[in-house]
Protein backbone atom coordinates (compact mmCIF):
# COMPACT_ATOMS: atom_id res chain seq x y z
CA UNK A 1 0.00 0.00 0.00
CA UNK A 2 1.28 3.44 -0.97
CA UNK A 3 0.92 5.67 2.11
CA UNK A 4 1.06 8.79 -0.06
CA UNK A 5 -2.30 8.10 -1.73
CA UNK A 6 -5.43 9.84 -0.48
CA UNK A 7 -9.14 9.77 -1.38
CA UNK A 8 -10.69 13.15 -2.13
CA UNK A 9 -14.31 14.27 -2.55
CA UNK A 10 -14.85 17.17 -4.94
CA UNK A 11 -18.05 19.25 -5.36
CA UNK A 12 -18.93 17.65 -8.70
CA UNK A 13 -22.16 15.59 -8.38
CA UNK A 14 -21.32 12.94 -10.97
CA UNK A 15 -17.93 12.02 -9.48
CA UNK A 16 -17.20 9.52 -6.75
CA UNK A 17 -14.11 9.21 -4.56
CA UNK A 18 -11.02 10.32 -6.44
CA UNK A 19 -7.50 9.09 -5.76
CA UNK A 20 -4.53 11.47 -5.70
CA UNK A 21 -0.91 11.24 -4.71
CA UNK A 22 0.63 13.55 -2.12
CA UNK A 23 4.06 14.75 -3.28
CA UNK A 24 6.97 13.89 -1.00
CA UNK A 25 7.60 17.52 -0.13
CA UNK A 26 4.03 17.93 1.23
CA UNK A 27 2.83 16.40 4.50
CA UNK A 28 -0.12 14.01 4.13
CA UNK A 29 -3.20 16.10 4.98
CA UNK A 30 -5.67 15.20 7.71
CA UNK A 31 -9.14 13.81 7.05
CA UNK A 32 -11.42 16.80 6.48
CA UNK A 33 -8.65 19.10 5.25
CA UNK A 34 -9.16 20.99 1.99
CA UNK A 35 -6.85 20.28 -0.93
CA UNK A 36 -6.57 21.73 -4.42
CA UNK A 37 -6.59 18.95 -7.02
CA UNK A 38 -6.57 18.76 -10.82
CA UNK A 39 -9.62 17.54 -12.72
CA UNK A 40 -8.97 17.53 -16.43
CA UNK A 41 -7.69 20.96 -17.49
CA UNK A 42 -8.89 22.76 -14.32
CA UNK A 43 -8.26 22.64 -10.60
CA UNK A 44 -10.91 22.45 -7.89
CA UNK A 45 -10.97 22.40 -4.10
CA UNK A 46 -11.93 19.12 -2.45
CA UNK A 47 -11.93 17.49 0.97
CA UNK A 48 -9.73 14.61 2.09
CA UNK A 49 -11.72 11.48 2.98
CA UNK A 50 -8.73 9.44 4.13
CA UNK A 51 -5.96 7.22 2.82
CA UNK A 52 -6.57 5.27 -0.38
CA UNK A 53 -5.16 2.38 -2.32
CA UNK A 54 -4.22 2.32 -5.97
CA UNK A 55 -6.59 0.53 -8.30
CA UNK A 56 -5.26 -1.25 -11.39
CA UNK A 57 -7.02 1.02 -13.87
CA UNK A 58 -4.13 1.86 -16.16
CA UNK A 59 -4.53 5.58 -15.41
CA UNK A 60 -1.77 7.71 -13.97
CA UNK A 61 -2.55 8.97 -10.47
CA UNK A 62 -2.15 12.74 -10.40
CA UNK A 63 -0.57 14.63 -7.52
CA UNK A 64 -2.48 17.18 -5.47
CA UNK A 65 -1.60 20.82 -6.16
CA UNK A 66 -1.54 22.08 -2.57
CA UNK A 67 -3.02 21.66 0.90
CA UNK A 68 -5.11 24.52 2.31
CA UNK A 69 -5.47 23.40 5.95
CA UNK A 70 -3.02 22.14 8.55
CA UNK A 71 -5.92 20.43 10.35
CA UNK A 72 -9.44 19.35 9.43
CA UNK A 73 -11.60 22.11 7.95
CA UNK A 74 -14.63 19.80 7.97
CA UNK A 75 -14.82 17.81 11.24
CA UNK A 76 -14.11 14.11 10.80
CA UNK A 77 -17.54 13.12 12.13
CA UNK A 78 -19.22 15.28 9.48
CA UNK A 79 -17.04 13.77 6.74
CA UNK A 80 -18.02 10.26 7.86
CA UNK A 81 -21.70 11.25 7.99
CA UNK A 82 -21.62 12.60 4.44
CA UNK A 83 -19.93 9.39 3.26
CA UNK A 84 -22.66 7.31 4.90
CA UNK A 85 -25.35 9.47 3.29
CA UNK A 86 -23.65 9.17 -0.11
CA UNK A 87 -23.54 5.38 0.20
CA UNK A 88 -27.09 5.01 1.55
CA UNK A 89 -28.71 7.28 -1.04
CA UNK A 90 -26.40 6.29 -3.91
CA UNK A 91 -25.09 9.81 -4.36
CA UNK A 92 -21.65 11.23 -5.05
CA UNK A 93 -19.61 12.08 -1.94
CA UNK A 94 -18.96 15.57 -3.29
CA UNK A 95 -22.69 16.26 -3.59
CA UNK A 96 -23.45 15.21 -0.02
CA UNK A 97 -20.39 17.03 1.26
CA UNK A 98 -21.61 20.22 -0.43
CA UNK A 99 -24.87 19.92 1.53
CA UNK A 100 -22.83 19.96 4.74
CA UNK A 101 -20.96 23.17 3.95
CA UNK A 102 -21.89 26.85 4.05
CA UNK A 103 -22.09 28.88 0.81
CA UNK A 104 -18.67 28.97 -0.87
CA UNK A 105 -17.44 26.72 1.92
CA UNK A 106 -14.46 25.24 0.08
CA UNK A 107 -13.13 28.39 -1.52
CA UNK A 108 -11.04 29.39 1.47
CA UNK A 109 -11.54 33.08 0.68
CA UNK A 110 -11.13 35.30 3.73
CA UNK A 111 -13.44 37.94 2.23
CA UNK A 112 -16.43 35.70 2.86
CA UNK A 113 -16.27 37.08 6.41
CA UNK A 114 -17.60 40.55 7.09
CA UNK A 115 -15.21 42.87 8.93
CA UNK A 116 -15.60 46.11 10.85
CA UNK A 117 -13.00 48.62 12.05
CA UNK A 118 -12.71 48.72 15.83
CA UNK A 119 -11.08 51.43 17.95
CA UNK A 120 -9.50 50.64 21.33
CA UNK A 121 -7.36 52.55 23.80
CA UNK A 122 -3.60 52.10 23.82
CA UNK A 123 -1.73 52.13 27.17
CA UNK A 124 -1.12 55.87 26.67
CA UNK A 125 -4.80 56.30 25.86
CA UNK A 126 -5.84 54.48 29.03
CA UNK A 127 -3.63 56.78 31.08
CA UNK A 128 -5.05 59.87 29.40
CA UNK A 129 -8.62 58.62 29.82
CA UNK A 130 -8.00 58.05 33.52
CA UNK A 131 -6.68 61.58 33.91
CA UNK A 132 -9.70 62.92 32.07
CA UNK A 133 -11.95 61.05 34.45
CA UNK A 134 -10.07 62.66 37.35
CA UNK A 135 -10.61 66.15 35.80
CA UNK A 136 -6.88 66.71 35.43
CA UNK A 137 -6.45 66.25 31.70
CA UNK A 138 -3.71 68.27 30.09
CA UNK A 139 -2.69 69.72 33.44
CA UNK A 140 0.73 68.07 33.14
CA UNK A 141 1.40 69.18 29.59
CA UNK A 142 -0.35 66.27 27.91
CA UNK A 143 -1.94 66.58 24.47
CA UNK A 144 -4.74 69.08 24.12
CA UNK A 145 -7.92 67.31 23.18
CA UNK A 146 -11.14 68.59 21.67
CA UNK A 147 -14.59 67.86 23.04
CA UNK A 148 -15.27 64.93 20.66
CA UNK A 149 -11.84 63.43 21.28
CA UNK A 150 -12.37 63.56 25.03
CA UNK A 151 -15.80 61.97 24.60
CA UNK A 152 -14.27 59.20 22.49
CA UNK A 153 -11.72 58.42 25.21
CA UNK A 154 -14.51 58.36 27.79
CA UNK A 155 -16.55 55.89 25.72
CA UNK A 156 -13.55 53.67 24.97
CA UNK A 157 -12.53 53.68 28.63
CA UNK A 158 -15.66 51.65 29.34
CA UNK A 159 -15.01 49.18 26.50
CA UNK A 160 -11.73 47.29 27.09
CA UNK A 161 -12.18 45.31 23.85
CA UNK A 162 -12.87 48.46 21.85
CA UNK A 163 -15.91 49.74 19.97
CA UNK A 164 -16.77 49.54 16.25
CA UNK A 165 -16.31 52.80 14.40
CA UNK A 166 -19.96 52.81 13.22
CA UNK A 167 -21.10 52.56 16.86
CA UNK A 168 -18.87 55.48 17.80
CA UNK A 169 -20.24 57.42 14.84
CA UNK A 170 -23.76 56.83 16.13
CA UNK A 171 -22.63 58.41 19.41
CA UNK A 172 -21.47 61.54 17.61
CA UNK A 173 -17.76 60.71 17.34
CA UNK A 174 -16.53 61.62 13.83
CA UNK A 175 -13.79 59.69 12.08
CA UNK A 176 -11.58 62.81 12.15
CA UNK A 177 -11.55 62.74 15.96
CA UNK A 178 -10.48 59.10 15.97
CA UNK A 179 -7.80 59.76 13.37
CA UNK A 180 -6.39 62.52 15.59
CA UNK A 181 -6.37 60.21 18.62
CA UNK A 182 -4.64 57.52 16.56
CA UNK A 183 -1.99 60.03 15.43
CA UNK A 184 -1.38 60.93 19.09
CA UNK A 185 -0.89 57.26 19.95
CA UNK A 186 -3.93 57.19 22.24
CA UNK A 187 -6.10 54.92 20.11
CA UNK A 188 -5.38 51.88 17.95
CA UNK A 189 -7.71 50.88 15.11
CA UNK A 190 -7.90 47.30 13.89
CA UNK A 191 -10.03 45.17 11.57
CA UNK A 192 -12.28 42.70 13.40
CA UNK A 193 -14.50 39.96 12.05
CA UNK A 194 -18.21 40.66 12.43
CA UNK A 195 -20.49 37.65 12.52
CA UNK A 196 -23.76 38.28 10.71
CA UNK A 197 -26.52 37.35 13.13
CA UNK A 198 -29.90 36.11 11.88
CA UNK A 199 -31.50 36.51 15.31
CA UNK A 200 -32.79 40.06 14.68
CA UNK A 201 -35.30 38.29 12.39
CA UNK A 202 -36.40 35.92 15.16
CA UNK A 203 -39.73 36.33 16.87
CA UNK A 204 -39.48 37.94 20.29
CA UNK A 205 -41.25 35.85 22.91
CA UNK A 206 -41.87 37.73 26.18
CA UNK A 207 -41.11 35.69 29.27
CA UNK A 208 -39.35 32.93 27.30
CA UNK A 209 -36.26 33.16 29.51
CA UNK A 210 -38.26 32.32 32.60
CA UNK A 211 -38.27 28.70 33.77
CA UNK A 212 -41.87 27.98 34.60
CA UNK A 213 -43.23 25.40 36.99
CA UNK A 214 -43.52 22.09 35.14
CA UNK A 215 -46.92 20.56 34.63
CA UNK A 216 -47.65 17.00 35.77
CA UNK A 217 -47.29 15.73 32.19
CA UNK A 218 -43.99 17.55 31.74
CA UNK A 219 -42.63 16.17 35.00
CA UNK A 220 -43.56 12.60 34.01
CA UNK A 221 -41.86 13.06 30.64
CA UNK A 222 -38.71 14.51 32.21
CA UNK A 223 -38.54 11.72 34.81
CA UNK A 224 -38.37 9.29 31.90
CA UNK A 225 -36.06 11.32 29.63
CA UNK A 226 -33.50 12.79 32.05
CA UNK A 227 -31.92 9.40 32.92
CA UNK A 228 -31.55 8.72 29.18
CA UNK A 229 -29.74 12.02 28.69
CA UNK A 230 -27.46 11.31 31.64
CA UNK A 231 -26.59 7.76 30.49
CA UNK A 232 -24.45 9.01 27.55
CA UNK A 233 -25.71 6.12 25.44
CA UNK A 234 -27.86 6.05 22.33
CA UNK A 235 -31.56 6.08 23.21
CA UNK A 236 -34.69 6.97 21.25
CA UNK A 237 -37.90 8.29 22.80
CA UNK A 238 -41.16 9.55 21.29
CA UNK A 239 -42.69 12.54 23.05
CA UNK A 240 -46.36 12.80 22.13
CA UNK A 241 -48.40 15.92 22.71
CA UNK A 242 -50.75 18.18 20.82
CA UNK A 243 -49.81 21.75 19.90
CA UNK A 244 -49.59 23.89 23.03
CA UNK A 245 -49.17 20.93 25.38
CA UNK A 246 -45.73 22.07 26.56
CA UNK A 247 -43.30 19.90 24.60
CA UNK A 248 -40.94 22.84 24.01
CA UNK A 249 -40.40 23.34 27.74
CA UNK A 250 -39.38 19.69 27.98
CA UNK A 251 -36.93 20.25 25.12
CA UNK A 252 -35.46 23.29 26.87
CA UNK A 253 -34.96 21.49 30.18
CA UNK A 254 -33.38 18.49 28.48
CA UNK A 255 -31.10 20.82 26.52
CA UNK A 256 -30.08 22.62 29.70
CA UNK A 257 -29.18 19.33 31.39
CA UNK A 258 -27.15 18.14 28.38
CA UNK A 259 -25.31 21.46 28.06
CA UNK A 260 -24.24 21.30 31.71
CA UNK A 261 -22.33 18.10 30.87
CA UNK A 262 -20.40 19.81 28.06
CA UNK A 263 -22.36 18.30 25.19
CA UNK A 264 -24.18 19.92 22.28
CA UNK A 265 -27.85 20.04 21.31
CA UNK A 266 -29.36 19.82 17.83
CA UNK A 267 -32.98 20.97 17.50
CA UNK A 268 -34.59 20.15 14.15
CA UNK A 269 -37.86 21.69 12.98
CA UNK A 270 -39.74 20.75 9.80
CA UNK A 271 -40.29 24.20 8.28
CA UNK A 272 -38.12 27.30 7.86
CA UNK A 273 -41.06 29.40 9.04
CA UNK A 274 -40.91 27.69 12.46
CA UNK A 275 -37.19 28.28 12.97
CA UNK A 276 -37.28 31.93 14.17
CA UNK A 277 -39.88 31.22 16.86
CA UNK A 278 -38.10 28.12 18.17
CA UNK A 279 -34.70 29.80 17.93
CA UNK A 280 -36.02 32.78 19.90
CA UNK A 281 -37.13 30.47 22.72
CA UNK A 282 -33.72 28.77 22.87
CA UNK A 283 -31.87 32.08 22.54
CA UNK A 284 -33.92 33.57 25.38
CA UNK A 285 -32.93 30.62 27.59
CA UNK A 286 -29.32 30.06 26.50
CA UNK A 287 -28.20 33.41 25.06
CA UNK A 288 -25.57 33.60 22.33
CA UNK A 289 -24.76 29.90 22.62
CA UNK A 290 -27.47 29.24 19.99
CA UNK A 291 -26.97 29.17 16.21
CA UNK A 292 -29.45 28.87 13.34
CA UNK A 293 -28.96 26.74 10.22
CA UNK A 294 -31.40 26.70 7.31
CA UNK A 295 -31.55 27.66 3.64
CA UNK A 296 -33.68 30.74 4.27
CA UNK A 297 -30.75 32.69 5.68
CA UNK A 298 -28.62 34.92 3.51
CA UNK A 299 -25.38 33.43 2.23
CA UNK A 300 -23.44 35.61 4.66
CA UNK A 301 -25.55 34.57 7.65
CA UNK A 302 -25.29 30.87 6.78
CA UNK A 303 -21.54 31.22 6.30
CA UNK A 304 -20.98 32.94 9.65
CA UNK A 305 -23.35 30.68 11.61
CA UNK A 306 -21.60 27.58 10.24
CA UNK A 307 -18.20 28.90 11.28
CA UNK A 308 -19.50 29.84 14.76
CA UNK A 309 -20.58 26.22 15.20
CA UNK A 310 -17.30 24.87 13.83
CA UNK A 311 -15.25 27.11 16.15
CA UNK A 312 -17.21 25.84 19.16
CA UNK A 313 -18.70 29.25 19.94
CA UNK A 314 -22.15 27.67 20.27
CA UNK A 315 -23.47 24.41 21.66
CA UNK A 316 -27.11 24.60 20.51
CA UNK A 317 -28.11 24.49 16.83
CA UNK A 318 -31.68 25.10 15.67
CA UNK A 319 -32.55 24.43 12.05
CA UNK A 320 -34.31 22.46 9.37
CA UNK A 321 -33.23 19.07 8.04
CA UNK A 322 -30.00 20.40 6.53
CA UNK A 323 -28.83 21.28 10.06
CA UNK A 324 -28.18 17.58 10.63
CA UNK A 325 -24.81 18.24 8.95
CA UNK A 326 -23.90 21.11 11.30
CA UNK A 327 -20.34 20.71 12.65
CA UNK A 328 -21.58 20.49 16.23
CA UNK A 329 -18.95 19.10 18.58
CA UNK A 330 -19.87 16.30 20.99
CA UNK A 331 -23.65 16.19 20.42
CA UNK A 332 -25.59 14.77 23.35
CA UNK A 333 -29.19 15.46 22.35
CA UNK A 334 -30.95 15.49 18.97
CA UNK A 335 -34.58 16.63 18.93
CA UNK A 336 -36.69 16.09 15.82
CA UNK A 337 -39.78 18.20 16.43
CA UNK A 338 -42.92 17.03 14.61
CA UNK A 339 -40.91 14.10 13.31
CA UNK A 340 -43.90 12.79 11.32
CA UNK A 341 -43.90 15.91 9.10
CA UNK A 342 -43.23 15.11 5.45
CA UNK A 343 -41.02 18.22 5.14
CA UNK A 344 -38.18 16.13 6.55
CA UNK A 345 -38.21 14.06 3.37
CA UNK A 346 -37.08 15.12 -0.09
CA UNK A 347 -39.69 14.13 -2.65
CA UNK A 348 -38.72 16.13 -5.76
CA UNK A 349 -37.87 12.96 -7.69
CA UNK A 350 -41.19 11.41 -6.74
CA UNK A 351 -43.05 14.52 -7.92
CA UNK A 352 -41.09 14.50 -11.17
CA UNK A 353 -42.06 10.85 -11.75
CA UNK A 354 -45.72 11.59 -11.24
CA UNK A 355 -45.57 14.51 -13.67
CA UNK A 356 -43.84 12.42 -16.30
CA UNK A 357 -46.31 9.56 -15.99
CA UNK A 358 -49.23 11.92 -16.51
CA UNK A 359 -48.17 12.80 -20.06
Amino acid sequence: MDDRLIAVAVPVPALGRLTYRVPDEIAVPAIGARVVVPIGPRTVTGVVLGRDVAADTGFTIKPIVRVLDADAFVPTDVVRLTEWVADYYIAGPGATLSAALPPHGLTGRADRFKTVRVAALTPAGIDTAERLAAHSACADGGPKLGKRQSEALHLLRGAPDGLPLPALGDRGIPSAALSRLKALGLVAIREARLDRDPFPHAVSTPGAAETREATDDQRRALEHLMPMAAARQFHVALLHGVTGSGKTEVYLRLAEAVRRTGRGVLMLVPEIALTPQVAALFRARFGEAVAIQHSGLSDGERHDQWHRIRRGDVDVVVGTRSAVFAPLANPGLIIVDEEHDTSYKQDEDRKSTRLNSSH
